[in-house]
This record gives C-alpha cells, sequence and structure tokens, in this order.
C-alpha cells in the first residue's frame, strides 16, 4: 500500500525529490535454552492495523503532511509504504540452531519491492521471488527522485508458546548500516536522532510522554545491552583495583559504553542482520532503518487512546521531514565512511584509518626487508607455479560455492601443498658445491612470503577503504600471520635435520590451517565476495608458504 503526499505548494525545483517512508511490524521470537521456532503468521497482520498505534499515529501525521494549513514547509513528495495484511512473512516451522533467534518479517521485502517498481522492470531485485513479479509504479509515482528512504519498524517482542507481549522500557535503534560496508550520509543519522530531542510547540508538555527525555534506550545497532554490561563490569573492577576515583571510574564507564557501542556498530556492518534500509542503500540512496520497541502500558492515558511515545515518535518524524525537506540533496555534500559509538557520536574515516595503517605496517616491512636485503636470488618459475596454482584452485572453489554452496577448501588446500612440495627447484650438479637444496628451499620460501605480503596489502588496502569494519579485523589477523610469525633461517635448518621436530611442527600447521579455515573459523552470515575473493586466496597462500 502506497500514499502520495504532494507539497501543497509544488516543488521549489523542476526535477522534484522525494522521500519514502516504509511502516510496519517486526517480530522478534525468542526462546532460550531450546531450538527457535515462527509459527505460521501473516506478512503484516490485520491487527496491527486496527490496533498498533504507530499506524494511528502515522495516519494523523498523513493527514497533517496533507494539509496547506499545517505543513506548508513541505517541498518534496513524500511516499508512505505499508505491507499489506496477506501472505506468509516466515515459513511454518522455520527453524534456528542459535539459543536465542531473531526472525524478521517483511519490511525488507517491501523495499525490495518499492524500489524494484520505481525503477521499473529493469531495477533488479535482491532475489526474492515477490520483487520480481512487481508491476512498475504509474509515472505520476515515479516521476520524482527518491532521495531519502526510512524504515520505521515496530518491535514486538513474542516468546514461544506465551501471548504476543510488549515489556521494559522504550527502546529505539537509529540503524544505518547496509550490506558491504554500504552507510547513509551522516547527516541523516544525525538529524533523524536530533529530531527526537525536540520539544513540541506550545501547549503542556510533560517530559514522560516523550520519547527521548522519557527514559528511553537510545542505539546505533541492533543488539541489546550484554556486550555493554560485561565491558562495564570489567572497567569497574579495574577501576576498584587501581582505586580510582568515583568521576575517574564514571569517566571509565562512559568510554566503556562507548566502546562496547562501537563494537555493536562494527560487528552489525560485518555479520549483520541486514536492515530492511539495505536494498535502497545499494541504489544509492540515503536510507536507515529506525525500530522502535515501546512498552504497552507505560505511560498510557487510557485504553483507548494513542501510546504518548508513539504519538511522539510521529512529531518526531515530521520534524526530520521537515528538515530534510529544506536540504537540496544535489548540492549536499556529508560524511559516508564513519563508524558510531553511539546515536550522538561518530568516528570519521580520518581518523579510524590509522590504526588500519599502523596494523598493516609489518607487511609492509616484512616485504620491503626480503626485496631489499633477504632475497638474493628471486625464484620467479616457483612463485610463478605456485601463485597460478592458488589462482585457479581459488577460482574452483569460487565457482563451486556459487553452483552448489559447498566449499571444498580442504582439498584445494592439499593441492597446493602437493604442488608446493613437488616443484621446489633442485640444485645442479655445478651449484651443489655452492649452494644446498636446504638453501634453494630458503629462497623459494623468502620469494613466496615476499609475493604473500604483496598480497596482503593490496588486498586489504582497497577493503579498509570501502569497509573499514571488515578489513580492520581482517588485517589484525591476517598480518601475524603473513608477517610476524615467521621461522628464522636457523631455526627451519634445524627443523629440517630434526625428524620429530620436524613432524610436531608439520601437524601443528595443518591443525592450525584448518582451525583458520572458513567453515571452521568464520560465521555463516559473512560476505561471501570477502571469503570467496580475500580470505580463500591468503588462506591457500599461507599453506604453500607453510609447506615450502
Amino acid at each position: 500500500d502506497i500514499a502520495c503526499i504532494m507539497p501543497a505548494m509544488g516543488p521549489m525545483i523542476d526535477s522534484a525529490e522525494a522521500i519514502v517512508i516504509v511502516v510496519g511490524e517486526q517480530y522478534q521470537y525468542q526462546q532460550s535454552g531450546y531450538e527457535c521456532q515462527a509459527t505460521e503468521g501473516q506478512q503484516q497482520t490485520k491487527g496491527w492495523y486496527d490496533a498498533s498505534d504507530l499506524n494511528a499515529s502515522m495516519l494523523h501525521m498523513i493527514q497533517k503532511l496533507g494539509s496547506s494549513k499545517d505543513a506548508p514547509w513541505l517541498t518534496k513528495i513524500v511516499y508512505i509504504v505499508s505491507p499489506t495484511a496477506v501472505g506468509n512473512a516466515i515459513q511454518k516451522n522455520a527453524t534456528v540452531d542459535t539459543a536465542t533467534c531473531q526472525q524478521q518479517t517483511n519490511l525488507t521485502t517491501v523495499v525490495d519491492a518499492f524500489i524494484t517498481s520505481y525503477l521499473g522492470s529493469g531495477g533488479g531485485g535482491s532475489g526474492d521471488a515477490s520483487s520480481k513479479q512487481v508491476n512498475p509504479l504509474p509515472p505520476r509515482y515515479s516521476f520524482p527522485m527518491i532521495r531519502s528512504l526510512l524504515v520505521l519498524s515496530d518491535v514486538i517482542e513474542e516468546q514461544v508458546g506465551q501471548q504476543m507481549t510488549k515489556t521494559g522500557n522504550t527502546k529505539v535503534r537509529i540503524l544505518p548500516q547496509g550490506t558491504g560496508g554500504a552507510l547513509p550520509n551522516l547527516d541523516l543519522v544525525f538529524a533523524t536522532f536530533y529530531s527526537f530531542q525536540t520539544h513540541p510547540s506550545g501547549g503542556r508538555y510533560e517530559q514522560s510522554h516523550s520519547i527521548y527525555y522519557g527514559n528511553s534506550e537510545f542505539r546505533a545497532h541492533p543488539f541489546g545491552t550484554e556486550l555493554e554490561n560485561s565491558v562495564k563490569n570489567v572497567v569497574t573492577r579495574l577501576g576498584g583495583m587501581l582505586g580510582l576515583d568515583k568521576p575517574s571510574v564514571a569517566s571509565l564507564q562512559t568510554y566503556a559504553s562507548d566502546l562496547a557501542g562501537w563494537i555493536g556498530f562494527v560487528a552489525a556492518l560485518v555479520i549483520g542482520p541486514v536492515q530492511p534500509h539495505s536494498f535502497a542503500l545499494n541504489h544509492g540512496i540515503d536510507a536507515l532503518t529506525i525500530e522502535v520497541h515501546v512498552p504497552s502500558m507505560t505511560n498510557s492515558v487510557g485504553t483507548s487512546a494513542i501510546h504518548a511515545h508513539y504519538a511522539d515518535l510521529s512529531r518526531c518524524i515530521e520534524h526530520l521531514l521537515r528538515s530534510i525537506s529544506n536540504l537540496h540533496e544535489r548540492l549536499h555534500h556529508s560524511v559516508a565512511q564513519y563508524t558510531m559509538p553511539s546515536p550522538s557520536k561518530f568516528v570519521s574515516h580520518g581518523e579510524y584509518i590509522y590504526p588500519a595503517i599502523l596494523v598493516s605496517l609489518p607487511m609492509v616491512v616484512r616485504a620491503a626487508s626480503l626485496a631489499l636485503r633477504d632475497i638474493t636470488l628471486f625464484q620467479f618459475e616457483f612463485v610463478g607455479i605456485v601463485v597460478g596454482t592458488v589462482l585457479i584452485t581459488s577460482c574452483a572453489n569460487a565457482c563451486t560455492v556459487l553452483a552448489t554452496g559447498r566449499s571444498f577448501i580442504g582439498v584445494l588446500m592439499v593441492i597446493v601443498a602437493w604442488v608446493v612440495r613437488h616443484n621446489i627447484p633442485q640444485s645442479s650438479c655445478r651449484e651443489k658445491e655452492s649452494r644446498t637444496d636446504l638453501d634453494t628451499a630458503i629462497e623459494c620460501r623468502k620469494s613466496l612470503r615476499f609475493v604473500t605480503c604483496l598480497a596482503g596489502i593490496y588486498l586489504h588496502v582497497p577493503l579498509l577503504l570501502a569497509n573499514y569494519s571488515l578489513g580492520f579485523p581482517s588485517a589484525v589477523f591476517w598480518t601475524p600471520l603473513l608477517a610476524i610469525l615467521v621461522l628464522s633461517d636457523r631455526l627451519a635448518s634445524f627443523c629440517s635435520n630434526n625428524t620429530v621436530l620436524k613432524a610436531i611442527i608439520t601437524v601443528a600447521k595443518m591443525m592450525l590451517l584448518v582451525a583458520i579455515s572458513p567453515s571452521t573459523i568464520l560465521p555463516s552470515n559473512l560476505s561471501p565476495q570477502y571469503v570467496l575473493i580475500l580470505y580463500t586466496p591468503l588462506q591457500l597462500l599461507l599453506t604453500a608458504l607453510w609447506f615450502v
């Protein structure tokens, strides 16, 4: 369902701009200690339309925006999109193996379908069957250029086997995270957060009716408070052990809260969950999701009245629309690469790039020392064979994963190790007087380590610039393996002469390679592009390096 609100005075420029607001409910099915099951339900239950305070407050906001008297400031077209009340959003008897699981309803599909229909038949979709069957929007709906998209998600927690409940304090999650590290304009995030801090104009105002000042929780990540509480407890104990005074402990707790929020923000960018607005971000539309969890009985005026926090939410969204409506997006410039410890703080790309450079510096130093000092004779033929084998096996693994969904990284590591062991060049008769086979193997190892460090640098630099949340942990993980954990030439010679020690080190290498394989250490919802393009080639190069 789509409602179009035209400005009373018409757009101020020839190329009209539009704002999209997607409104709907989202269920969170939780069950601790058992397998979580999502019961059979509709895409958008009819009871939500009849009884939802968010739906009622949005209808009131639509009425105000459509009035030239109440909204003379509106200069952009506003679309209100909501799911239909039919269809299945959650498969029957869908199960997840985790102790606590979360199932999103159809808001992601709604955004996908709307953007696809807005773009027309050539827009494509995210692969969902429903998004491929939508019809193009009429010309009067598709002529304006969509600049911003907001998803209002009414979160309802339901304990499996119990009645639907909404308990606790009001929780607001401002979630800008998209897929592949994509983020909206930072000004949109701050405008959204600061719109919650505004006060209604005129009349009597009660602080408890405000969604911001009424003891609500605001975060920039979708996770709970467990991480924040754990970090605060550690910091508090540390402050007690150091004998710090109360102001210092309070400052440490604030820092711990921001650190936990930053970790949650980065984790949401890397492993998800995927937010409903992500498809809009992939098409260059500034978008974010606002998750709202309002308790049912807190500060309610009456059984038939709209919850005060829902009413204030619609007022805040109206304030946000007013600020966006006065902005010409074609001339707007801001930051699109950042991380956020909290909705009111951010760390820009210019600040967090320095730790990434320092973390990656050992690979640069190792490659430079090998090229300028250690390598006396570069083994071009050996390195070419190994690198070619790694490229071929990586491409074969990518094709296998895309075709069957299964990876055979263990088999590929065995193939690479076999190629390495059978292609180490042997010293000729004339060279045996001055060079031994061990010296040749050491030169092959140095040459291959030089290429491996270069590969690590060139693969991580674009990732750090595009998706810091994924690139920084990856650089922290791979830098010690490729550049620091290196056996010296003397130790390598000693191990080659000691059969028992050589066997122990070989078994340890094999166990470590199995432990760091993608299926063992990486989460299942990590970006497949990262696994296929960066992680798998580096692991195969590391395998070759350790079996030279």
